[in-house]
Protein backbone atom coordinates (compact mmCIF):
# COMPACT_ATOMS: atom_id res chain seq x y z
CA UNK A 1 0.00 0.00 0.00
CA UNK A 2 1.51 3.28 -0.92
CA UNK A 3 1.17 6.93 0.65
CA UNK A 4 -2.37 8.08 -0.54
CA UNK A 5 -3.66 11.55 1.82
CA UNK A 6 -6.97 10.82 1.03
CA UNK A 7 -7.69 7.12 1.51
CA UNK A 8 -7.03 5.36 3.92
CA UNK A 9 -7.40 2.60 5.67
CA UNK A 10 -10.28 0.53 3.88
CA UNK A 11 -12.93 -0.96 5.90
CA UNK A 12 -13.07 -3.47 2.69
CA UNK A 13 -9.45 -4.67 3.67
CA UNK A 14 -9.97 -6.20 6.84
CA UNK A 15 -8.65 -9.64 8.16
CA UNK A 16 -10.70 -12.68 6.53
CA UNK A 17 -10.34 -15.97 8.65
CA UNK A 18 -13.58 -17.89 7.06
CA UNK A 19 -13.29 -20.60 4.56
CA UNK A 20 -12.40 -19.44 1.11
CA UNK A 21 -15.52 -19.87 -1.13
CA UNK A 22 -16.58 -20.18 -5.11
CA UNK A 23 -18.68 -17.67 -5.60
CA UNK A 24 -17.73 -14.34 -5.98
CA UNK A 25 -18.72 -11.83 -3.55
CA UNK A 26 -19.04 -8.02 -3.68
CA UNK A 27 -18.66 -5.52 -1.04
CA UNK A 28 -18.09 -1.75 -1.01
CA UNK A 29 -18.72 2.07 0.32
CA UNK A 30 -19.71 4.90 -1.11
CA UNK A 31 -18.19 8.13 0.92
CA UNK A 32 -18.82 12.20 0.87
CA UNK A 33 -17.82 14.41 3.33
CA UNK A 34 -16.17 18.06 4.11
CA UNK A 35 -12.29 18.36 4.80
CA UNK A 36 -10.61 21.04 6.87
CA UNK A 37 -6.89 20.85 4.95
CA UNK A 38 -3.76 22.91 6.25
CA UNK A 39 -1.11 23.66 4.42
CA UNK A 40 0.20 27.39 4.05
CA UNK A 41 -3.23 28.48 5.10
CA UNK A 42 -6.54 26.81 5.82
CA UNK A 43 -8.77 25.26 3.10
CA UNK A 44 -12.29 24.12 3.42
CA UNK A 45 -13.33 21.53 0.86
CA UNK A 46 -15.43 18.61 -0.11
CA UNK A 47 -14.83 15.22 -1.12
CA UNK A 48 -16.05 12.01 -2.42
CA UNK A 49 -14.80 8.49 -2.48
CA UNK A 50 -16.03 4.76 -3.50
CA UNK A 51 -14.33 1.86 -2.31
CA UNK A 52 -15.09 -2.13 -4.12
CA UNK A 53 -13.45 -4.93 -3.74
CA UNK A 54 -13.98 -8.30 -5.22
CA UNK A 55 -13.37 -11.95 -3.53
CA UNK A 56 -13.19 -14.89 -5.59
CA UNK A 57 -11.93 -18.18 -4.10
CA UNK A 58 -7.91 -17.15 -3.27
CA UNK A 59 -8.04 -13.57 -4.50
CA UNK A 60 -9.16 -10.44 -3.30
CA UNK A 61 -9.39 -7.40 -5.50
CA UNK A 62 -9.53 -3.89 -4.26
CA UNK A 63 -10.69 -0.75 -6.38
CA UNK A 64 -10.10 2.85 -4.21
CA UNK A 65 -10.67 6.11 -5.88
CA UNK A 66 -11.49 9.63 -4.47
CA UNK A 67 -11.26 12.95 -5.65
CA UNK A 68 -11.31 16.48 -3.36
CA UNK A 69 -12.48 19.77 -4.68
CA UNK A 70 -11.16 22.99 -3.30
CA UNK A 71 -12.65 26.65 -3.71
CA UNK A 72 -9.70 29.16 -2.89
CA UNK A 73 -10.89 32.26 -4.13
CA UNK A 74 -12.28 33.31 -7.12
CA UNK A 75 -9.19 32.92 -9.43
CA UNK A 76 -8.20 29.42 -7.73
CA UNK A 77 -10.29 26.55 -7.91
CA UNK A 78 -7.80 23.46 -7.11
CA UNK A 79 -8.16 19.53 -6.74
CA UNK A 80 -6.46 16.21 -5.84
CA UNK A 81 -7.60 12.49 -5.95
CA UNK A 82 -6.00 9.05 -6.47
CA UNK A 83 -6.93 5.76 -7.95
CA UNK A 84 -5.68 2.51 -6.17
CA UNK A 85 -5.79 -0.64 -7.34
CA UNK A 86 -4.73 -3.90 -5.14
CA UNK A 87 -4.45 -7.61 -5.87
CA UNK A 88 -4.19 -9.79 -3.01
CA UNK A 89 -3.52 -13.85 -3.15
CA UNK A 90 -4.05 -16.03 -0.55
CA UNK A 91 -5.86 -13.20 1.79
CA UNK A 92 -7.20 -15.33 4.25
CA UNK A 93 -3.61 -16.77 5.16
CA UNK A 94 -1.44 -15.39 7.68
CA UNK A 95 0.98 -14.35 5.24
CA UNK A 96 0.72 -13.08 2.02
CA UNK A 97 1.84 -11.56 -0.79
CA UNK A 98 0.11 -8.21 -2.35
CA UNK A 99 0.34 -6.00 -5.28
CA UNK A 100 -0.87 -2.43 -5.99
CA UNK A 101 -0.87 0.17 -8.42
CA UNK A 102 -1.48 3.87 -7.94
CA UNK A 103 -1.96 7.03 -10.03
CA UNK A 104 -2.98 10.23 -8.08
CA UNK A 105 -2.32 14.65 -8.02
CA UNK A 106 -2.81 17.19 -6.11
CA UNK A 107 -2.58 20.90 -7.13
CA UNK A 108 -2.54 22.72 -4.10
CA UNK A 109 0.73 21.00 -2.99
CA UNK A 110 1.98 20.99 -6.81
CA UNK A 111 1.78 17.53 -7.80
CA UNK A 112 1.27 17.56 -10.83
CA UNK A 113 0.65 13.59 -11.03
CA UNK A 114 2.46 10.51 -9.20
CA UNK A 115 2.32 7.17 -10.38
CA UNK A 116 3.47 4.04 -7.61
CA UNK A 117 3.54 0.14 -8.58
CA UNK A 118 5.26 -2.73 -5.89
CA UNK A 119 4.82 -5.66 -4.25
CA UNK A 120 4.63 -6.31 -0.83
CA UNK A 121 4.78 -9.03 1.50
CA UNK A 122 1.94 -8.95 4.15
CA UNK A 123 1.24 -10.93 7.46
CA UNK A 124 -1.44 -10.66 9.55
CA UNK A 125 -2.84 -11.47 12.84
CA UNK A 126 -5.88 -11.28 15.04
CA UNK A 127 -6.00 -10.74 19.51
CA UNK A 128 -9.43 -12.35 20.78
CA UNK A 129 -11.08 -11.78 17.24
CA UNK A 130 -12.05 -8.13 18.04
CA UNK A 131 -8.49 -6.61 16.90
CA UNK A 132 -6.09 -7.14 13.83
CA UNK A 133 -2.71 -5.96 13.19
CA UNK A 134 -1.13 -6.00 10.12
CA UNK A 135 2.44 -5.23 8.86
CA UNK A 136 3.90 -5.42 5.16
CA UNK A 137 7.02 -4.48 3.59
CA UNK A 138 8.30 -4.77 0.12
CA UNK A 139 9.51 -2.93 -3.13
CA UNK A 140 7.93 -0.15 -4.94
CA UNK A 141 8.57 1.90 -7.95
CA UNK A 142 7.78 5.43 -7.92
CA UNK A 143 7.34 8.60 -10.72
CA UNK A 144 6.65 12.08 -9.61
CA UNK A 145 6.63 15.68 -11.77
CA UNK A 146 6.23 18.42 -9.20
CA UNK A 147 5.64 22.04 -9.59
CA UNK A 148 6.06 25.03 -7.39
CA UNK A 149 2.36 25.94 -6.76
CA UNK A 150 2.41 24.89 -3.31
CA UNK A 151 5.99 26.35 -2.60
CA UNK A 152 6.19 29.83 -0.48
CA UNK A 153 6.58 32.59 -2.92
CA UNK A 154 10.36 33.60 -1.39
CA UNK A 155 11.86 29.94 -2.15
CA UNK A 156 10.66 29.81 -5.61
CA UNK A 157 13.88 30.39 -8.20
CA UNK A 158 13.90 32.34 -10.73
CA UNK A 159 13.42 29.62 -13.34
CA UNK A 160 11.76 26.80 -12.00
CA UNK A 161 11.08 24.52 -14.66
CA UNK A 162 9.03 21.13 -12.85
CA UNK A 163 11.07 18.49 -11.54
CA UNK A 164 10.64 15.17 -12.20
CA UNK A 165 12.17 11.58 -10.01
CA UNK A 166 12.04 8.20 -10.92
CA UNK A 167 13.20 6.07 -7.97
CA UNK A 168 12.70 2.37 -6.36
CA UNK A 169 11.89 2.53 -2.59
CA UNK A 170 11.18 0.31 0.21
CA UNK A 171 7.93 0.43 0.93
CA UNK A 172 6.70 -0.89 4.54
CA UNK A 173 3.71 -0.37 6.73
CA UNK A 174 1.84 -1.47 10.05
CA UNK A 175 -1.76 -0.96 10.92
CA UNK A 176 -4.21 -1.55 13.55
CA UNK A 177 -7.64 -1.70 13.57
CA UNK A 178 -10.47 -2.82 16.10
CA UNK A 179 -13.51 -2.29 17.48
CA UNK A 180 -14.16 0.30 20.51
CA UNK A 181 -17.66 -0.53 20.84
CA UNK A 182 -20.72 -2.42 18.91
CA UNK A 183 -21.12 0.85 16.86
CA UNK A 184 -17.95 1.88 16.75
CA UNK A 185 -14.61 1.15 15.10
CA UNK A 186 -10.84 2.13 14.82
CA UNK A 187 -8.06 2.05 12.43
CA UNK A 188 -4.66 3.19 12.94
CA UNK A 189 -1.68 2.80 9.96
CA UNK A 190 1.90 4.34 9.93
CA UNK A 191 3.83 4.49 6.54
CA UNK A 192 7.46 4.59 5.81
CA UNK A 193 8.94 4.94 2.36
CA UNK A 194 12.54 5.94 1.66
CA UNK A 195 14.85 5.08 -0.82
CA UNK A 196 17.51 2.70 -0.08
CA UNK A 197 20.77 4.46 0.15
CA UNK A 198 19.10 7.24 1.89
CA UNK A 199 16.85 5.06 4.33
CA UNK A 200 16.20 7.12 7.19
CA UNK A 201 14.89 10.08 5.41
CA UNK A 202 11.90 8.64 4.46
CA UNK A 203 8.70 10.18 3.47
CA UNK A 204 6.21 8.97 6.62
CA UNK A 205 2.37 9.09 6.84
CA UNK A 206 -0.25 8.41 9.33
CA UNK A 207 -3.73 7.63 8.73
CA UNK A 208 -6.25 7.44 11.45
CA UNK A 209 -10.32 6.59 10.92
CA UNK A 210 -13.00 6.89 13.19
CA UNK A 211 -16.33 5.24 11.91
CA UNK A 212 -19.54 4.96 14.11
CA UNK A 213 -22.66 2.89 12.38
CA UNK A 214 -25.95 5.08 12.65
CA UNK A 215 -27.72 2.75 10.87
CA UNK A 216 -27.44 -0.44 9.25
CA UNK A 217 -26.11 0.83 5.59
CA UNK A 218 -25.00 4.29 6.91
CA UNK A 219 -21.73 5.55 9.32
CA UNK A 220 -20.11 8.39 10.07
CA UNK A 221 -16.76 8.87 9.61
CA UNK A 222 -13.75 10.86 10.73
CA UNK A 223 -10.39 10.58 9.28
CA UNK A 224 -7.03 11.91 9.65
CA UNK A 225 -4.54 12.13 7.41
CA UNK A 226 -0.73 13.47 7.64
CA UNK A 227 2.64 13.29 5.61
CA UNK A 228 5.89 14.21 6.64
CA UNK A 229 8.61 14.19 3.99
CA UNK A 230 12.33 14.48 5.17
CA UNK A 231 13.39 15.76 1.68
CA UNK A 232 10.60 17.17 0.32
CA UNK A 233 10.99 16.92 -4.24
CA UNK A 234 10.47 20.89 -4.26
CA UNK A 235 10.66 23.10 -1.34
CA UNK A 236 6.91 22.74 0.34
CA UNK A 237 6.28 22.26 4.06
CA UNK A 238 7.91 19.21 5.41
CA UNK A 239 4.58 18.18 7.53
CA UNK A 240 1.51 18.37 5.72
CA UNK A 241 -2.02 16.94 7.23
CA UNK A 242 -6.14 17.00 6.12
CA UNK A 243 -8.88 16.18 8.71
CA UNK A 244 -12.21 15.10 6.98
CA UNK A 245 -15.89 14.06 8.58
CA UNK A 246 -17.50 11.78 5.64
CA UNK A 247 -21.17 10.27 5.65
CA UNK A 248 -20.72 6.44 4.31
CA UNK A 249 -22.76 4.22 2.38
CA UNK A 250 -21.87 1.03 2.60
CA UNK A 251 -23.19 -1.72 -0.17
Amino acid sequence: MSITLSAQILSIDKIDTTAYIKKAKWEGNISAGLEIDKQQQTLYDATNGLDISLQKMKELLILSCGERFTYNGPQDFLNSGYLHLRWRHSYKEQLHPESYVQYQWDSKRGLRHRFVTGENLRYNFWHLRMWEMTFATGLMYENETWNYDGVDSSKIPTVHPDVQTSVFKSNSYIKLEGKLSENAAIAIAFFWQAKFDDFFQPRTATNISLDVNISKHFSLGLKFASIYDFKPVVPIANFYYNLSNNLVYKF
